[in-house]
């Protein structure tokens, strides 16, 4: 038995913020922009001078084939244009905190560079399967991983609004689409190769937030399967109907 008051309860999510240019900002999410910003920005300062840092961190289908596995991981916080790097920043800073708070710092994290892993890997199957002419495209991360961070938010929100380009609200509800259609657009507009990231990742993230219901219609399979043996195993039976009643009642 324990007296007194209950300890507190660690709130999920981190604890504490960093006061940021007049703006709090919860820790995880300031440790994610300040590795998005280090590898993207100092990287191309290095890549400049000389040290191929950028080269060794994008994801490049050819290299990966050839056994530089780490690709598949560092090419996640990379943005390799000051706009995707300030806009991927703004939006990170407005959907981050909701999903932080709702899966937890670990389980945050591990969607996140766990996520691009597994689209990364996907991404070099495709590209060689169907596009091998293209697979040394530099493939960076941040982008795909945060159009699935995006439909994951808008999957656990859907009644939330929030401004896209800053100007046009749209709900969670509809942001999912708005996001699919949008990188359709772009990919028609500048190629299908160049966006096989950002449909995998789209993809992956209707899969993992259950919008498309893979494991409804598996289990609804087994169950089908289950039905159907049952019915073939019992075809065969036949019902024997007895005049007398049974010994026992008499």
């Amino acid at each position: 038995m324990r007296w007194g008051a209950p300890p507190p309860r660690r709130p999920r999510g981190g604890s504490g913020s960093y006061h940021v240019l007049g703006v709090f900002i919860l820790k995880p999410i300031a440790w994610l922009m300040a590795l998005m910003v280090g590898m993207s920005a100092l990287g191309a300062v290095f890549e400049r001078m000389g040290y191929p840092v950028l080269s060794l961190s994008v994801l490049s289908v050819r290299h990966v084939w050839a056994g530089e596995i780490w690709r598949l991981l560092t090419w996640a916080p990379l943005a390799l244009s000051p706009l995707g790097l300030l806009f991927g920043c703004l939006i990170l800073y407005g959907i981050g905190p909701d999903l932080l708070r709702r899966w937890g710092t670990r389980r945050f994290f591990l969607n996140f560079f766990g996520g691009a892993v597994v689209v990364g890997a996907l991404t070099c199957l495709v590209v060689r399967r169907f596009w091998p002419d293209v697979s040394t495209i530099p493939y960076q991360g941040f982008w795909p991983i945060q159009e699935a961070m995006i439909i994951a938010w808008a999957t656990l929100f859907p009644d939330r609004q929030i401004l896209l380009f800053f100007a046009l609200p749209v709900s969670g509800r509809n942001l999912i689409g708005l996001t699919i259609v949008i990188t359709i657009v772009m990919a028609a507009m500048s190629g299908f190769p160049l966006f096989v990231p950002d449909f995998v990742a789209e993809v992956a993230a209707l899969l993992y937030m259950d919008l498309i219901p893979v494991r409804t219609w598996i289990a609804r399979g087994r169950l089908a399967w289950f039905q159907r043996g049952y019915r073939r195993r019992t075809a065969r039976l036949t019902r024997v109907d007895r005049d007398e009643p049974p010994r026992w009642t008499h």
